[in-house]
C-alpha cells in the first residue's frame, strides 16, 4: 500500500508540474537573454552550433547562412553564463551581430543588417493543399522538413502551413498513398497531389516508439507489419480476426465449434504463443479483454482472449503488428508482441459496403452491411468519424454421419428401438448434432473524434459498442437410460444442447494532448472498457431432475471491466550530446480491473434426487450453471511508471531503450526493460536487434474464476470444479497463488529496400518464458490420497499454477515487390512466412504435499495440454500474394500454406495417442472492378479449391461417433471449405 501511495504521489506531482503548461501559462518570467546556459562544442559548423543553442536556450535564430558564412567550423565553451553574454562572446569574433525581433534573434554580418522584408522572403511560410489523384482533399498528411524534426499535418480540407527555408526538402507521407519529396523554391503556395500507393513499399509506423520522427518498418529496430484498411478489406473476410489470419504470417486464429468459451470469442495468437501473451491497443491505448475464461481442450486453454471481432473493420485505418516484446513500453501481456488498431480519421467522405457470401456446401450464408462517414467539426484539423456495422452469418455443419448408439449398447435392442421409435433410420446415414462455424448476428458501432482547442492543444476521444448473438451447440446426449446425461422422460430420443450466448462489448477513451515540435508533447487520457457474456442452455435438461427438469436454462453471466488513466510526455532534444535526434519519453498509467461472475437460474446448477439414486449428472447438461458459491465480484489496481529513450546517435546508428515498473495490488511488482538498435549498412540495407525482459500478470479470471464446467474427454462427459486461486485448501497441497510470468525476448534481423521496388525483412527470434501459468489437469479426488479429506463430494478439481517454462524460436520473412508500368497498370507481389516452434523446456515437480500418500505419479500437465502449447498451431505459415491492376480492374491471387499440426487424446483404458494433420494450402481469388469513381464491385472466392484439414481417425474417441470429424484439439485453418462472395462498395 505504501508503494502505491508513493507512486500515486509521484504521478500527481508529475501532472501538477505541467498543469501550468496545460492552460498556456508561462512558467519562465525572466527575459530569455538573462537565462543562464552551459554550452560546449568542438570543430562544429556555425549552423550546427546555432541549432544546438536553439535547443538548449529554447530560442530561434533567423539568419542567412550565406551572409554569416555558416559553413565555417568553430569551437566554443561557456558554463552557466547569461545567454546575452554567451551570444556576444560567441558571435563577435565571427563578425556576426544580432538583434531581437519579438522572441526571435536576427543574425547578420556586422556591416549589413538584413532588413525585415528580406527575412520574410527568406522564411515565408510555405502553404499548400494536398489532394488525391482524383482531387479529393487528404486530411492528416504528415509534412516534415527533411533532416530536421520540424513538421506538421494537413487539416480536414488538406491544407497546411509550415516555415521552411528555400532549398529545404518537404517530405509528404500518408497511409495508402505514395510518399513525395518537394524542394522549396520561390513558390510559397503549393498544390500537391499524392498518388495511390499501388507501388508504395514503406508505411510509416507508430507502434513500438514514442518518438515523433516518422520511420518506416525497415528503419525501425524491431519488426512491424503494417496492414492498410484496403488490404484487410480485400481478403473478403468480414471479421477483423479472419482478415488478419490471411494477411499476417505470424497471426493465427480460426473459428471454433463445440468448444466452450471459444465459441463466443476466437482465440488469436502471435508467433505460435498464447492468446493472453499478445497486447491489443486502439490508437495506442490498451484494449480490455474478454470476460470469460476458456477452459476447454483448445488453443488458449486456461487463458482469456481479446475479442478482435468486436471492432468493426471500416472503423480501422490500418493495423500495426509489432513482432517483438514490448512490456517495458506498454505493460503486461506484450510478450509475443502488440496489435495496434489505427482508427479512421477521414472527413468529408464516406463508404457504404454490402456483401453476401455462401460456402460450397450451400450453408454458412453471410450478409454484411457497413457504413463509415466523417465530418469536420467547424475547425481545421477537427474530425468526427462514425461507423455502423451489421453482420449475419448462418452456421455451418461439417459433422459426419453418426455411427453410435441412440437407445442401447446392445445392437439388437438398438435396432428394435429405432424401428419402434421411427425417429432414426435403422440403415442409412443421419446426423445428431451440428459441428462447424456458429450462427452469428452482430450489431456494432464506433466513433472517433478530435477537436483542436488552439494551435497547441486538442481534445480527442473514441469508443464503440458491439453486441453479438451467437448460437453454439453441444454434443449429442443419447437416450440410453443408464447414461449419466440422458433424460428419457423429456428426451426419449436423445438431445443435442443448443448454447446461445450474447456478448456485449463497449468502450470509450477521452483525452487531451499537446503536440509541438521541439517542445514537450503531452497526452493525458482516461478510458473504460467492458465486456460481458450471458449464456443460456436450450433444448437440454438437468438429468438429475428427471421429468421435472425444464428444457431451457439461464446459465449465468461473466463480466470484465477495465478503467485506465494515463499521462504520457515526450520531447525531442535534437543535437543532445551531439546526437542527430534524441527523443525522451516518460509517463505513468493507473488501471483498475474488475471481474464478475453472476449465478444462473436455480435449475441450471441444482442437484436433483436422481444424482444420488441413479447417478444422473446435475446441472444443465452441456453448460452447467454458475452456482451461488461460484459468484465473484473482485477488483484490483495497478500502477506503472516508464521511461523511454530513442536516439539517432549518427545518421546510421539508432538506439532505443525503455524501463517500466509496475505494481499490482494482488500479487506484487515487476520491472521490465528493453534495449534495441538499428544500424544502416547503406541507405538500402540495415541490421537490427533487440533484447527485452517482459512479463504477463495473471488475469483476474485466472485468479478468481470458480465454475463447474463440463468437458468431453475420450468420449466421456465429466464435470470438473475449477477452483479459485485463493481457495485455502490449495495451500494445504502445496499450490500457491499464481505469480507473473516473466520473459526474455531476443530478436535480430536484416532489412533491405532496393530501389523503392523490393522490400525485404528477415528476423530471427527467441522467447524464453519462465513460470508460465497453466490450468492443471483435472485431478480425480478419489484417486489422490491428499485430496480425499479436503474435497469430499467433488469428483474432480483443477486450478491455476506456475508449472512450466517454455522456449519459442522462429524466423519471420517478409518480402514485397511493387512495380508501376504506367498510371493505369501496376503489379504487386509479396511473400511472407513464419517458421517457429514452441517447446516446454521445464516442468516443475508436483508439490510433495499433493503427492504424499499416492504411489502413482501425479501429473499437473499431461500430453493433451502439452500438445496444445507445442504442436496444436502450425509451426509453418506461408503467404504468397500476386496482384495486377489494369485500368479499372484489379486481380489478386493469394495462397496461404498452413503447416502440420498434431493433437493428442487420452482414450479410456488405452495408452495416450496422437494424430498428425498434414499441412495444406488454401488459394483465394479476388476481382475488383471500379465501375466508376464511386462504385466498386468485388467478386471473390476464398479457398477456391475447397481444401479441408485431414479428418480425425474414425477409431479415435475424439471422432466422437462422427460428431467432430475435424479435430477440436488443434487450430489449423478452420473446416468450412470454399466460400464465394460478392460485395459492392459505394464511396461518397
Amino acid at each position: 500500500m505504501k508503494k502505491q501511495l508513493l507512486l500515486g504521489t509521484l504521478c500527481l506531482l508529475f501532472a501538477t508540474f505541467y498543469v501550468g503548461n496545460l492552460f498556456g501559462y508561462d512558467t519562465t518570467k525572466k527575459d530569455f537573454l538573462d537565462k543562464n546556459v552551459s554550452i560546449s562544442f568542438q570543430n562544429t559548423e556555425i549552423q550546427d552550433a546555432l541549432a544546438k543553442i536553439e535547443k538548449i536556450a529554447e530560442i530561434r535564430f533567423i539568419y542567412s547562412p550565406k551572409a554569416i558564412h555558416a559553413e565555417r567550423k568553430v569551437s566554443f565553451e561557456a558554463q552557466n553564463q547569461k545567454l546575452s553574454e554567451v551570444l556576444t562572446q560567441f558571435l563577435t569574433p565571427l563578425g556576426v551581430g544580432y538583434k531581437l525581433q519579438g522572441n526571435q534573434i536576427i543574425l547578420s554580418n556586422q556591416t549589413k543588417i538584413l532588413d525585415i522584408q528580406s527575412i520574410e522572403l527568406l522564411y515565408a511560410p510555405i502553404k499548400g493543399k494536398i489532394t488525391s489523384a482524383t482531387g479529393e482533399a487528404l486530411p492528416g498528411v504528415t509534412i516534415a522538413i527533411k533532416g530536421t524534426s520540424k513538421g506538421t499535418t494537413s487539416d480536414s480540407e488538406g491544407n497546411f502551413s509550415i516555415d521552411a527555408e528555400k532549398g529545404q526538402v518537404l517530405i509528404l507521407s500518408f497511409i495508402g498513398y505514395k510518399s513525395k519529396e518537394i524542394t522549396v523554391g520561390d513558390e510559397t503556395n503549393l498544390s500537391i497531389s499524392l498518388e495511390d500507393a499501388t507501388t508504395q513499399l514503406n508505411e510509416f509506423v507508430v507502434v513500438g516508439s514514442r518518438a515523433t520522427k516518422p520511420r518506416t518498418d525497415v528503419e525501425r529496430p524491431a519488426p512491424v507489419d503494417v496492414l492498410t484498411s484496403k488490404e484487410l478489406q480485400n481478403t473478403g473476410q468480414v471479421d477483423l480476426g479472419q482478415m488478419l489470419q490471411f494477411t499476417s504470417p505470424s497471426f493465427n486464429s480460426s473459428k471454433n465449434g463445440i468448444n466452450g468459451v471459444a465459441n463466443y470469442a476466437d482465440p488469436a495468437t502471435l508467433r505460435g504463443m498464447s492468446p493472453d501473451q499478445v497486447l491489443v491497443l486502439i490508437d495506442g491505448k490498451r484494449r480490455h479483454q474478454f470476460s470469460a475464461l476458456n477452459l476447454n481442450i483448445t488453443i488458449g486453454k486456461g487463458t482469456v482472449v481479446t475479442d478482435m471481432n468486436s471492432i468493426p473493420s471500416l472503423a480501422t485505418d490500418r493495423l500495426e503488428i509489432l513482432r517483438d516484446g514490448a512490456a517495458a513500453q506498454y505493460g503486461s501481456d506484450a510478450i509475443a508482441g502488440i496489435i495496434n488498431v489505427g482508427l479512421n480519421k477521414s472527413v468529408g467522405k464516406g463508404t457504404f459496403k454490402t456483401q453476401y457470401g455462401v460456402t460450397s456446401k450451400g450453408d454458412g450464408a453471410s450478409y454484411l452491411a457497413a457504413a463509415n462517414y466523417g465530418i469536420k467539426l467547424g475547425k481545421e484539423k477537427s474530425y468526427l468519424n462514425m461507423t455502423l456495422h451489421y453482420q449475419y452469418a448462418d452456421g455451418t455443419d461439417r459433422s459426419d454421419p453418426f455411427n453410435g448408439n441412440i437407445y442401447s449398447a446392445n445392437a439388437a435392442a438398438e435396432a428394435t428401438a429405432r424401428t419402434t421409435r421411427g425417429v432414426y433410420p435403422t440403415t442409412g446415414e443421419f446426423r445428431v448434432s451440428q459441428y462447424g462455424s456458429n450462427q452469428t448476428e452482430a450489431y456494432q458501432t464506433f466513433v472517433n473524434v478530435g477537436y483542436p482547442i488552439n494551435d497547441k492543444w486538442s481534445l480527442y476521444g473514441f469508443g464503440g459498442f458491439s453486441q453479438k448473438n451467437i448460437k453454439a451447440f453441444g454434443f449429442f446426449r443419447n437416450a440410453i437410460p443408464t447414461n449419466a446425461n440422458s433424460n428419457v422422460d423429456i428426451f426419449p430420443d436423445g438431445y443435442s444442447p443448443i448454447l446461445p450466448g450474447k456478448t456485449i462489448d463497449y468502450s470509450g477513451v477521452v483525452g487531451i494532448k499537446r503536440q509541438i515540435a521541439n517542445e514537450w508533447n503531452i497526452d493525458f487520457s482516461t478510458g473504460y472498457g467492458y465486456n460481458s457474456l450471458d449464456l443460456n442452455a436450450n433444448n437440454t435438461s438437468n438429468p438429475s431432475m428427471g421429468a421435472s427438469s425444464p428444457k431451457d436454462f439461464y446459465v449465468g453471466k461473466s463480466a470484465f471491466g477495465q478503467s485506465t488513466t494515463e499521462l504520457n510526455l515526450s520531447k525531442n532534444f535534437d543535437g543532445f550530446l551531439n546526437t542527430k535526434t534524441f527523443n525522451f519519453a516518460l509517463g505513468s498509467q493507473f488501471r483498475i480491473d474488475q471481474f464478475i461472475l453472476g449465478q444462473g437460474d436455480r435449475n441450471s446448477w441444482f442437484v436433483g434426487d436422481l444424482a444420488r439414486t441413479r447417478g444422473k449428472a446435475p446441472g444443465s447438461s452441456g453448460r452447467p450453471g454458475i452456482a451461488p458459491d461460484d459468484e465473484t465480484n473482485v477488483t484490483r489496481t495497478n500502477i506503472g511508471i516508464y521511461a523511454d529513450v530513442e536516439s539517432d546517435i549518427t545518421n546510421k546508428l539508432l538506439v532505443a531503450a525503455a524501463l517500466r515498473y509496475e505494481n499490482y495490488s494482488d500479487f506484487g511488482s515487476n520491472l521490465s526493460g528493453k534495449l534495441a538498435t538499428r544500424f544502416k549498412l547503406t541507405e538500402s540495407f540495415s541490421i537490427r536487434g533487440s533484447i527485452n525482459r517482459g512479463f504477463r500478470a495473471p488475469s483476474l479470471q485466472q485468479i478468481y474464476n470458480s465454475v463447474t464446467t463440463s468437458a468431453v474427454q475420450a468420449g466421456e462427459i465429466r464435470q470438473t470444479k475449477q477452483l479459485r486461486s485463493d481457495e485455502p485448501r490449495l495451500s494445504q497441497i502445496g499450490i500457491g497463488s499464481p505469480k507473473a510470468e516473466t520473459s526474455w525476448n531476443y530478436n535480430v534481423g536484416i532489412t533491405a529496400n532496393v530501389n523503392e521496388k523490393l522490400l525485404v525483412t528477415l528476423d530471427a527470434y527467441q522467447i524464453d518464458i519462465a513460470d508460465r501459468i497453466i490450468v492443471s489437469e483435472p485431478l480425480i479426488v478419489n484417486n489422490i490420497a491428499a485430496l480425499r479429506p479436503l474435497f469430499p463430494g467433488i469428483q474432480e478439481i483443477s486450478f491455476f499454477t506456475n508449472q512450466i517454462s517454455t522456449r519459442t524460436q522462429g524466423i519471420d520473412l517478409v518480402t514485397t515487390y511493387k512495380h508501376e508500368f504506367n498510371q493505369n497498370n501496376g503489379f504487386t507481389a509479396s511473400l511472407a512466412l513464419t517458421l517457429n516452434k514452441t517447446e516446454i523446456n521445464k516442468i516443475d515437480p508436483t508439490p510433495a504435499q499433493l503427492q504424499e500418500g499416492t504411489a502413482r505419479a501425479i501429473a499437473l500437465i499431461d500430453t493433451i495440454s502439452i500438445s496444445l502449447i507445442e504442436t496444436s498451431q502450425p509451426r509453418n505459415k506461408v503467404l504468397l500474394s500476386l496482384g495486377y491492376q489494369w485500368k479499372k480492374l484489379n486481380i489478386t491471387v493469394r495462397t496461404t500454406y498452413f503447416g502440420e499440426v498434431t493433437a493428442w487424446e487420452k482414450p479410456a483404458n488405452l495408452p495416450h495417442r496422437k494424430q498428425a494433420f498434414e499441412g495444406k494450402t488454401l488459394t483465394d481469388i479476388v476481382l475488383n472492378y471500379n465501375i466508376s469513381k464511386k462504385f466498386m464491385l468485388t467478386l471473390g472466392a476464398n479457398n477456391v479449391f475447397d481444401v479441408y484439414p485431414d479428418k480425425v481417425f474414425t477409431t479415435y474417441a475424439s471422432y466422437f461417433n462422427g460428431q467432430t470429424p475435424y479435430t477440436r484439439n488443434a487450430n489449423q485453418f478452420g473446416f468450412n471449405g470454399a466460400f464465394y462472395y460478392a460485395n459492392l462498395t459505394f464511396n461518397f
